[in-house]
């Protein structure tokens, strides 16, 4: 058996047919299999993007529209023995974001940490500590750009794919373009040195 009909093989049967009807769908243009695509996708990929934009919360949301717009559009090119369904909308996010973090770095702005919708803040508080809120929202952003620092690209993206978005290392190295073998390094780097600067941090 060859590696790609391995990584067709190796995803749950009932979550490759639940994906197949869903791209089938996709294909035919159903509206309610554009909903599903969003509800069963869209919190994790905005969790993934918002982390590798720094918490810019905005332009995070932006990004996830273009991904299901695209996923939906482009359904007829997604090839099942090459990428699982998550790997293939992960991979269309990576690219998406990439594009995104260019233009950033083309405008002078505050940095992405620091801001924050007023929409974003109401929704974190219970609507009467907005500052309450706004203090601990910055600090978890302060925390992920701190992590951003000692980590690489890759690094970072590989960690946020397998501790926040629990994608398999088989299903990391699809969406970025490596071996399995190449993920467990960046992983084991990666969380090296997240643990290495949290003991700082801490000490």
């Amino acid at each position: 058996m060859g590696e790609t009909e391995m990584a067709h093989v190796s995803v749950p049967a009932a979550r490759r047919a639940g994906d197949d009807t869903l791209i089938r769908g996709l294909r035919e243009r159903r509206a309610e299999s554009c909903a599903e695509l969003y509800d069963r996708f869209a919190p994790g990929l905005h969790r993934y993007v918002v982390t590798r934009l720094l918490g810019d919360v905005e332009a995070a949301e932006e990004v996830v529209v273009e991904v299901m717009v695209a996923a939906a559009r482009d359904a007829a090119r997604f090839n099942p023995r090459k990428a699982s369904l998550s790997a293939w909308l992960y991979g269309i996010a990576r690219r998406r974001v990439n594009l995104e973090i260019r233009r950033q770095k083309r405008r002078k702005s505050v940095p992405a940490w620091a801001q924050i919708s007023i929409t974003a803040l109401r929704e974190a508080s219970d609507g009467s500590d907005l500052a309450g809120a706004a203090a601990s929202r910055l600090d978890a952003r302060r925390r992920v750009a701190e992590m951003a620092e000692v980590l690489s690209d890759v690094e970072m993206e590989a960690l946020t794919l397998s501790c926040i978005e629990e994608l398999s290392v088989r299903e990391i190295g699809q969406v970025l373009g490596r071996s399995e073998r190449a993920v467990h390094s960046i992983l084991h780097r990666a969380r090296t040195k997240a643990r290495e600067r949290l003991v700082r941090n801490d000490g």
